[in-house]
């Protein structure tokens, strides 16, 4: 096969495709099928069906106009077959039989095939550029109906849903050769914000100090090499990876920019709610230990700073957009349990506090 030949079947397997996902034969659209009819003229036309790139037949004609939907086109293809082109004796001849075959097998994308073989000067400049321009629109709006599917998800760091559990779809062939099951997922990971040198990556992770998933913040490149990790399937002798799949759809990823709380759905909000979530009831036995160490021990018996305390921590919690302004400075021997007052403080605010230090040279 020459290599022009192989670029024709190239050409012919990416735009002219005329087979839909169901199977059926897709309509051809009415400036390609005028530009079609424009194109039959000057055609010696034969009655006996012969393969296309051999001659023309009277049956392959009418089975191209008959598969145009809108009639007064195809009704103008009919009305130039006889004005504009030469008909053998038999094609002629046999004209009405052949009108009748065609018309129960209509597909008009071999018009597209005639004018290939038979008009070629007329197929380079004018049928092929539409084709190609009918499969850009074709790929755009099956683009568009794909997003329209896609379940836009937030991050949730109390789903436990993490990258290592797409790593283990993929690797189980769940995903199918199919893009927009791959983003789903990924929505539920990872967004996209733009930073002063490009895109910043935001990605929840599992934080093994707090035991709870957390927000961390990484570059691009870092970002790749986790995604390029995660092999999805093999194109030809390509890796599909999961970078693939957040390219593919990357504006579905994008938020304008980052806040600790928003209720702007195109702001990344990191508060994502606290670990522990919040009892109707109220079961003093299991916190009485560590209130009695608030009251006895943090507010030295002092009824005054032990409510103070009580009130101080409830509103950074019923208020995590706000600022307290005060910081609590814990004095005293060593062992009688400021650690443990601290300790359960941030455990509480898991993925929001930073671990307890007791050296000042490690802060």
């Amino acid at each position: 096969m020459s290599y022009k030949d192989y670029a024709q079947q190239q050409h012919d397997r990416i735009y002219g495709v005329q087979i839909n996902d169901d199977g059926a034969i897709e309509q051809m659209n009415d400036e390609l099928a005028q530009a079609c009819v424009d194109g039959l003229k000057n055609l010696e036309i034969q009655n006996y069906p012969q393969s296309i790139n051999m001659e023309v037949s009277l049956l392959s004609i009418f089975c191209g106009l008959y598969g145009i939907t809108y009639e007064s086109i195809r009704a103008e293809g009919m009305k130039n077959i006889r004005q504009f082109n030469k008909l053998s004796a038999n094609a002629d001849k046999n004209y009405g039989q052949a009108a009748s075959n065609g018309e129960r097998q209509p597909n008009p994308w071999i018009l597209t095939k005639i004018l290939r073989y038979h008009n070629k000067e007329y197929y380079e400049q004018i049928i092929k550029p539409l084709l190609k321009k009918n499969y850009e629109v074709k790929k755009q709006s099956k683009i568009v109906d794909t997003v329209k599917q896609i379940e836009k998800h937030e991050i949730d760091l109390k789903d436990m849903f993490t990258l290592t559990d797409i790593s283990s779809k993929a690797l189980n062939g769940q995903y199918q050769n199919q893009f927009e099951l791959v983003a789903e997922d990924l929505l539920k990971i990872i967004k996209v914000v733009p930073c002063q040198n490009g895109w910043c990556y935001v990605i929840k992770e599992y934080d093994s100090l707090h035991n709870t998933n957390a927000i961390h913040y990484k570059n691009k490149t870092a970002i790749n090499d986790q995604l390029r990790s995660i092999r999805l399937w093999q194109d030809g002798k390509k890796n599909i990876t999961a970078i693939d799949a957040l390219e593919q759809y990357h504006s579905l990823f994008e938020k304008v920019g980052i806040r600790f709380i928003s209720q702007n759905p195109k702001i990344f909000s990191v508060f994502q709610g606290y670990k522990y979530l919040q009892l109707e009831e109220v079961y003093y036995t299991k916190i009485e230990g560590f209130l009695g160490l608030v009251k006895d021990t943090i507010a030295a018996n002092d009824e005054l700073i032990y409510e103070y305390l009580l009130n101080w921590f409830a509103s950074i919690v019923q208020n995590a957009d706000k600022k307290t302004e005060t910081a609590i400075i814990l004095q005293g021997l060593q062992g009688i349990g400021k650690n443990v007052f601290t300790n359960v403080l941030c455990e509480l605010l898991a993925g929001y506090s930073s671990k307890n230090i007791t050296d000042i040279d490690d802060f």
